[in-house]
């Protein structure tokens, strides 16, 4: 086993996930591929050395809030290179997971990377989120839907859940500044039928980064104002 597998598999430990040596080994391989392809297209602006915490755990960092069973439909909106898509999608291998994005060439090598690497339960679709809500195959049909980085908290909302099923969960993953973020949008949220928004707080493992999940559960119908419909 090496490095990466081994400090994968120890901050796997330290956030409470439940992963294998061999998905360990898949993702790293993942890591590797994705290393590969960066040199001709510009997928990720972090380095190497920090794949593993910045891209495998900080992704991991939203099962703390998925209560994870079988046949969990998962979409990530924003997946850029995979992210946290590819690695919920390996330590989940019962659920099926969506992979988002609007730029086609982090679509295919999201998709055909995963394959390659022996993950098989998540599928890529190239769209914007707005568009996708107003399909009936993906509006309200997720139990989960996760975002990472993509927009502040009040506009990346708006695009959550509308996709999200009733009794399902949106998860915003953010940085330092959720509080200031989160200010104001309790009467947004609950006119998007979501509950009140409740943040954990997770220390990315191997650092000193604390990393917050905000969730919100999906109670009612939901009107969205970048689209104008309901769900």
């Amino acid at each position: 086993m090496d490095n990466e597998q081994q400090a994968l598999l120890t901050g796997a430990q330290e956030l409470g996930v439940s992963l294998t040596a061999q998905q360990a080994s898949v993702l790293v391989r993942y890591l590797t591929v994705l290393e590969e392809t960066n040199r001709s297209f510009n997928l990720t602006r972090i380095p190497r050395e920090e794949y593993v915490s910045m891209h495998l755990l900080d992704s991991l960092t939203a099962l703390v809030a998925i209560q994870a069973k079988p046949g969990l439909k998962i979409l990530d909106i924003g997946t850029g290179a995979g992210f946290p898509g590819v690695p919920i999608a390996a330590a989940l291998p019962e659920s099926q997971v969506t992979l988002l994005d609007s730029t086609l060439k982090k679509v295919r090598f999201a998709e055909e990377t995963a394959k390659q690497c022996g993950i098989t339960n998540c599928v890529a679709v190239h769209a914007r989120a707005e568009t996708l809500a107003k399909d009936p195959q993906h509006r309200g049909r997720y139990d989960i839907v996760v975002s990472r980085a993509v927009a502040s908290f009040d506009t990346l909302i708006q695009l959550l859940l509308p996709l999200v099923c009733r009794g399902g969960r949106a998860i915003a993953l953010k940085g330092a500044k959720v509080h200031d973020e989160l200010a104001g949008t309790e009467a947004l949220v609950a006119q998007l039928g979501g509950s009140a928004p409740v943040v954990q707080s997770v220390t990315l493992p191997g650092t000193d980064i604390e990393r917050y999940l905000i969730v919100v559960e999906k109670k009612g119908s939901s009107w969205n104002r970048v689209g104008n419909f309901r769900v």
